[in-house]
């Protein structure tokens, strides 16, 4: 939003706001009086705006509308920069009429061809089929939205090592208990206040379970209403199938308000590799914005895969002002808290650590939170030491978490189980975001055959001893080093693969043919894990100890004949916790197993389960009698205690 004086709208100048539509008001009396554009495209003769505010109207064939030339609002172009702009008190936003806000480009060229031009821009579209030269860009007025609880839980929000994220896909997740046809509730025939309460419920079951984040997989405009997001067709709109521009910054206020910070996950290094979805594949455009067979394009650099589909031109000042002007339209626009970049190898160091240093300087201020997914073995020296972002994500936490430790028969890997828990990034926890259950790509079904639920690769559903083995692993992930995250509906331990457009209950051949329900049983097994991550998730934000940096922590006990481990973790308020680790199928039963704790002379309290019985585990597994404080001796070994098998105990120094 611009606010202007009445001169200044007379004497419009090309800063007077960044690219796409930007509503003007009064300075005095700050109503809308009109609409700036601003449009880059070189080496072209004219570019014009039409929409109903000039009477053309896009529901109509071109036969039945005037010359687009001779009614269309003429942009004027700064010298030869190829940056086209104007302000027109014509168009003025209208929050009760969306076509009156509709808008599109008419371009003519130097060869006096011309052609419509969606604005690559647009802050929302309204897609008509067959191609993206059929949407039409909506004027958005995002500065008129009341956020109401932005200043809620904002220290907390801004403290990073406190985040536990739970990975949320906004449109199978938020739609309401009830509805069935996703369509209906996408399109929004459901009624109003339906889709608030389906989003406040769904909010508040996240924080019940004590999660502290929420990552919103991309939320970008994409090629269809079935996917994840991670095919983007604009960068700037949002997906129309899940809600309006307000529908998101209503989630994300009411996020705020009960402590959530809101992270989203977003892809600008490439678009939809359907030419006619994309916004940078339009004639004109194309070869402007984009680049074809760029050496950081994903198909030169992983050889074998399939195009993802056109890459910005990184080269381009202009377009890496662009990608920088969409991430930082989420935290201005949208008061967001931390970004996820998408695949980063895609982007070139020299755009990337200009685009992230940008954000730094930008946000300083307000500290948000800039992760990326580097998909190289060791990416943190390169995306923390070098590009200076503030976390990566580790996906060697699960395929080392899950794969070497958990999934195994009989002992899990040491080795992997380190590789898993501990973090040396500068010695600082958050650099790491971890999820040894998997993320959406582990589980979405559209990644076939490398996709499966958790349980699946731990045994299988039905199975104590793979809810066993599921139990240690989330227990694993809140208590190692590093940001613990959870795709949405592990916490159910269900068999099915994510579906994109479904949800869990798509056709899935390895499910169980029960609808999926948010809201199980209480005595249910479901109900059982999700009072297990519950505990441990308050466990992690209760005790400083449980987040603190790599130096207030101490590997204390090695048994690799047992498959037997145990850490020391400590802070400054006199907290000490001694987290134990069992990966193997050996249990102690007669409080015969002894640690190492280096604390010599000191009594410990059991805090801590995975095996608890009323977390689905068996009476008697772990060390819950109130009367008993096992001690230490002079040289810090503790006397024996019960161990279960596949199993994470925590006991607290008293």
């Amino acid at each position: 939003m611009v606010f202007a004086s009445p001169t200044q709208l007379s004497n419009v100048n090309h800063d007077f706001a960044g690219l796409g539509a930007t509503v003007v008001r009064d300075s005095n009396t700050e109503q809308i009086v009109g609409t700036f554009f601003k449009f880059w495209l070189p080496r072209v003769r004219e570019v014009f705006v039409l929409g109903t505010f000039n009477n053309y109207d896009f529901e109509k064939d071109a036969s039945d509308n005037p010359d687009p030339i001779e009614i269309g609002f003429a942009l004027t172009e700064l010298s030869d920069s190829g940056y086209w702009y104007g302000y027109t008190p014509t168009l003025k936003y209208s929050p009760t009429t969306p076509k009156d806000n509709e808008y599109r480009f008419y371009v003519v060229g130097l060869d006096g061809k011309n052609d419509w031009v969606a604005d690559p821009i647009a802050r929302d579209t309204v897609q008509r089929e067959p191609d993206v030269n059929d949407s039409i860009a909506l004027v958005v007025d995002w500065e008129s939205f009341e956020w109401k609880y932005d200043n809620y839980y904002a220290r907390e929000r801004r403290d990073f090592r406190r985040y536990i994220i739970y990975q949320v896909h906004w449109g199978t997740f938020f739609r309401p208990e009830n509805e069935d046809d996703y369509e209906q509730f996408t399109l929004g025939t459901i009624n109003l206040a339906d889709k608030r309460l389906a989003v406040a419920q769904r909010l508040k079951k996240i924080s019940a379970m004590g999660f502290t984040a929420i990552e919103l997989l991309p939320i970008h405009e994409a090629n269809g209403a079935t996917d994840a997001g991670y095919n983007p067709s604009f960068f700037f709109a949002v997906e129309s199938a899940y809600g309006t521009p307000e529908d998101l910054r209503i989630l994300v206020d009411e996020a705020h308000k009960i402590g959530l910070a809101i992270i989203f996950d977003v892809v600008v290094n490439h678009l939809t590799n359907d030419p006619s979805k994309s916004s940078f594949s339009q004639p004109f455009i194309k070869g402007w914005y984009s680049r074809d067979n760029a050496p950081w394009s994903n198909h030169i650099l992983f050889p074998g895969q399939s195009d993802w589909g056109p890459d910005p031109d990184f080269d381009r000042p202009e377009i890496r002002n662009i990608i920088f002007d969409c991430i930082q339209m989420y935290f201005s626009e949208y008061h967001i808290d931390g970004i996820r970049l998408d695949a980063t190898t895609t982007i070139p160091r020299n755009a990337l650590k200009e685009i992230v240093g940008r954000l730094l300087v930008e946000n300083r201020r307000y500290e948000k939170f800039i992760s990326a997914e580097h998909l190289t073995n060791d990416p943190f020296p390169y995306i923390i030491g070098d590009i200076g972002c503030n976390a990566g994500w580790d996906k060697g936490a699960f395929n080392s978490g899950m794969g070497g430790a958990i999934s195994q028969p009989i002992r899990g890997s040491f080795s992997a189980l380190r590789d898993a828990f501990e973090t040396n990034h500068n010695g600082l926890p958050e650099t790491a975001i971890k999820y040894v259950l998997g993320s959406h790509d582990e589980i979405w079904m559209q990644n076939k055959d490398s996709a499966a639920a958790a349980i699946n690769r731990v045994g299988g559903p039905f199975s104590d001893y793979s809810r066993m083995k599921m139990r240690l692993a989330w227990s694993l992930n809140a208590c190692a080093f590093g940001v613990p995250m959870m795709f949405m509906g592990t916490e159910y331990m269900t068999e099915r693969r994510w579906d994109s457009f479904n949800g869990y209950n798509a056709s899935n051949a390895d499910a169980n043919r029960v609808p999926f329900v948010w809201e199980p049983d209480a005595s249910s097994s479901e109900a059982q894990y999700i009072l297990m991550v519950k505990h441990i998730n308050e466990l992690r934000s209760r005790y400083i100890a449980m987040r603190n940096p790599n130096r207030d922590s101490q590997l204390v006990h090695v048994d690799n004949d047992n498959g037997v481990y145990a850490y020391k973790r400590w802070d400054g308020l006199g907290n000490v916790m001694l987290i134990t680790i069992n990966i193997s199928d050996g249990q102690w039963q007669r409080r015969e197993y002894q640690f190492n704790t280096n604390t010599p002379n000191s009594s410990w309290r059991e805090v801590f389960n995975s095996q608890y019985v009323n977390y689905g585990g068996w009476t008697g597994s772990g060390n819950s009698d109130s009367n008993f404080s096992p001690e230490t001796d002079a040289s810090g070994r503790m006397q024996g205690i019960n161990l279960p098998k596949w199993s994470l105990m925590i006991l607290k120094k008293q």
